[in-house]
Formats: C-alpha cells, structure tokens, sequence
C-alpha cells in the first residue's frame, strides 16, 4: 500500500477540468466544530480551502497551482507542497509567499509531517538513496537518518515532545512500528502491534502519535454489509501492544447506505491535532472520481463534503482547526 511520489504525479494536475462546478453538499452536524480542510484539485491543479460545514471558502494562494500539499501544521496554518522537483513551505497568512525548504527532491518519496512544534518537517526518502529525511526550519538544515530496517508505508510520525519519529511498516503477517529517537538514530526499535492487518486494513494517510499513542485509520472489512472505518490507538513503546479502539464509522454516506466508498491510490485520510475528527479523501461511488468526507467520533456514518461528478478532489488536510 506505499505510495511513492515523485514529480510525474503533477503532470496530473494538468488534466482540463470538465466545467462541472457543482457546490459541496451535505454540512456537518450543529454541534461539530466549523474547521477548514486544504485540498488539492487534480483535474485543475487549485489548491482550494473547504469549510468542513460545506462551504468552499476560495483557492488557498493562486502562487500554490500545480503543487500538490503534502503535509499541513492546523495551529500554524502552514503547508508544506511538492512542486516539481522541490519542496516548498507556505501559510494561510501569506500564501503567495513561497519558502523553498529542499531544492531536490527524492526521485521516490512519501508523504510528509510537521512535528507538534511546528519546527520540524520529516518524510520518507525510498529512492534514489532511502533514508528518513527531517528538516530543521529554524537552522535550515536537513538530516538524513538511517530507516533502521523499516520499509514504510505511511508518513513520518513524531512524539508529542518532538524526539522520536515512528514508522509504519507490513510485513507478511503482521503491522510493525519502528520507533527512531532522534538524539540516537542507532537505538531504534521495531514491535509488532497486535491487531490483524487482514480483517484491519491500514487506510494510507496521515496518521498522528498523540499523547495517547499513535492514531492509525483502519477499513474494518465486513464479513456481511458496509464495511467499517476504525480509528484506534495503539502504545508503540510496548511490545505487542493492543490496538484501543477510539470510534468508528459506516463507510456509506447518511442517507445512503448503498454507497459504500472505495479507496484508489489517490485516496487518503486526516487526522484532527486531538484525533477526534477525520477528513477522509475517496470514491464515493455516484460516478465522480473523487470525493472528500468528514467524519467525527460522534458519527455513524460518513457525511459527504464535496463529490461533484466534474471535480476530482484529493488530498483533503487539516489547515485550520
């Protein structure tokens, strides 16, 4: 379930949009907090801002077309973006403003993650040379530290205190975790978490390391009916430790249950900073390609955002919570 990304993807981003421009539908519950989602439209390569009650709130920076967001800090408003063969960082306050933070990029890498800090940015480099990349703002340097035998299939996690990065990897059997302390590249560590990754399918996304444990997005596959996203928490300090789950959700719309969504490379999920709200990124099934979802803990099901038949929306993160 990797995905490498490299420069071609944003060849995509020059498809002609079709000229459907069909508003958002269905906003989130009363109770639930008004937050905005940064999102990337591959058919006309916009970065665009939409409000998680439904409201499309403008184009994140016109200067940010083509490039494609691959990681956001919310308490900053920050983004950072693959722009070619670059790596850029850039804000909600400014976002003409474009601070390249690594001139060239890995021919293969994977997504991104800002630390809780905000001060650091860490990615997976697969290819030419793999190596877990962490980039330091306030000294605009960049560490390249050993992968320590792990073979990631998700984005860069760091601890909460910003001194360790954990790694996701599959192994025939089993999901492991490699715990890298950033002091000590050498000291690292790899556990398997127990929960089967057959009947619990890691969703690609990016997952958080909370103060409770790292929060990991799962399809929990159905033996009859709709199948079931799981957002569980799981200590990768303890040697088989158990995966606590915190909620989960129908993958079917509210209202209709038929439409259960499917998951294509481009499919992704987000986490809210506190874990209790996601952003889920997939094919909703009516014919449009793409879809954008949100969901909480208090929902059963998913609750459409934006899956016009004429958009192809990806991506969806947290840029303002």
């Amino acid at each position: 379930m990797r995905r490498r990304w490299t420069p071609l993807l944003l060849a995509a981003s020059a498809l002609a949009a079709s000229g459907c421009d069909n508003e958002p539908v269905g906003p989130t519950s009363d109770t639930d907090p008004v937050r905005t989602l940064l999102i990337h439209r591959q058919d006309t390569g916009e970065n665009l801002l939409l409000d998680t009650d439904g409201t499309l709130a403008g184009e994140f920076g016109q200067a940010t077309r083509g490039m494609l967001p691959i990681a956001t800090h919310a308490g900053e408003g920050t983004a950072v973006l693959l722009a070619g063969s670059a790596i850029v960082l850039t804000s909600l306050s400014d976002p003409e403003r474009i601070d390249t933070i690594i001139r060239s990029a890995p021919a293969s890498q994977s997504l991104a993650a800002f630390s809780a800090s905000g001060l650091l940015v860490a990615f997976v480099a697969y290819a030419p040379t793999p190596g877990l990349l962490v980039y330091d703002r306030a000294n605009r340097r960049v560490d390249t530290l050993p992968l320590s035998g792990a073979d990631p299939v998700l984005p860069p996690m760091f601890s909460p205190d910003d001194t360790q990065i954990a790694l996701v990897s599959l192994t025939d059997l089993s999901i492991v975790v490699t715990v890298v302390p950033l002091a000590n590249p050498a000291s690292a560590t790899t556990r398997p978490i127990a929960v089967s990754r057959f009947t619990n399918r890691l969703i690609f996304g990016w997952p958080r390391w909370g103060e409770d444990g790292l929060q990991l997005a799962f399809r929990r596959v159905a033996e009859v009916g709709t199948d079931t996203l799981l957002v569980g928490v799981v200590d990768p300090t303890i040697q088989g430790a158990q995966l606590d789950e915190r909620f989960r959700t129908l993958l079917a719309p509210a209202g209709d249950p038929e439409r259960e969504v499917a998951f294509v490379d481009a499919s992704t999920y987000a986490l809210t900073t506190d874990g209790t709200a996601l952003a889920l990124g997939a094919v909703p099934g009516n014919g449009a390609p793409h879809g954008v979802y949100i969901l909480t803990e208090t929902m059963t099901r998913i609750r459409p955002l934006l899956d016009a038949a004429g958009q192809y929306p990806v991506f969806p993160l947290f840029i303002r919570e």
